[in-house]
């Protein structure tokens, strides 16, 4: 089945599933006829009889767009090339091999996610279960402190902060492990050098 924007639908139970093709809606009616909207001496005219439906057909699938806009904006629903477009919008990672559930996903959660980036749950959520199998998170923070005034010119230097992220990928994940490397540093703050390791 196809929905008024033209997204195929496939049903599975009562959930009805998008295939993120495109589908032509036949026979769809334009809700303004434009033979209604001409003169009475015009529209007993057969040629405009025969010329106007041929508008309305054009018309019929814009109408129909426009009136379900809010599904186009909706991640859940949206039509696949929309999405990737849409996907522009609230993330910077759109020249990867999203899968098309984990873009759904990836969109629906980009606010979300923006208040915990960096954060191991974070990377949790962007990935399961979408690329990875397990993530693990292994950083090196830590503070010095000190119970007496001291001159910072004498203080040690800060030893580098390194992250360690170990990754087990999913088998059937369309992401390769360098465009995940790639996500994951755009997860990590600038100044923490990260390592990646795959895990086998």
């Amino acid at each position: 089945m196809t929905t008024p924007t033209g997204l195929t639908m496939q049903s599975m139970g009562t959930d009805l599933i998008p295939t993120g093709q495109r589908g032509y809606v036949n026979d769809l009616q334009t809700p303004f006829p434009l033979i209604q909207s001409v003169p009475p001496m015009l529209a007993q005219d057969p040629f405009i009889q025969r010329m106007l439906p041929a508008f309305d057909e054009i018309l019929a699938p814009i109408i129909s767009t426009l009136d379900c806009l809010d599904s186009y904006f909706d991640p859940a629903i949206a039509p696949e090339d929309f999405l990737r477009y849409l996907s522009t919008w609230v993330t910077s990672n759109t020249g990867n091999e999203f899968s098309i559930p984990g873009l759904r996903h990836e969109i629906a959660t980009a606010v979300a996610m923006s208040e915990w980036r960096g954060t191991t749950s974070c990377l949790s959520e962007r990935f399961f279960p979408f690329d990875l199998e397990s993530i693990e998170l292994q950083e090196g923070g830590g503070v010095t402190v000190s119970t007496t005034a001291t001159d910072p010119a004498t203080w040690p230097d800060a030893a580098p902060m390194v992250a360690t992220v170990t990754v087990t990928p999913l088998k059937d994940s369309p992401n390769s492990i360098e465009n995940i490397t790639k996500l994951i540093e755009d997860f990590v703050p600038a100044h923490v050098q990260l390592n990646v390791v795959v895990a086998t």
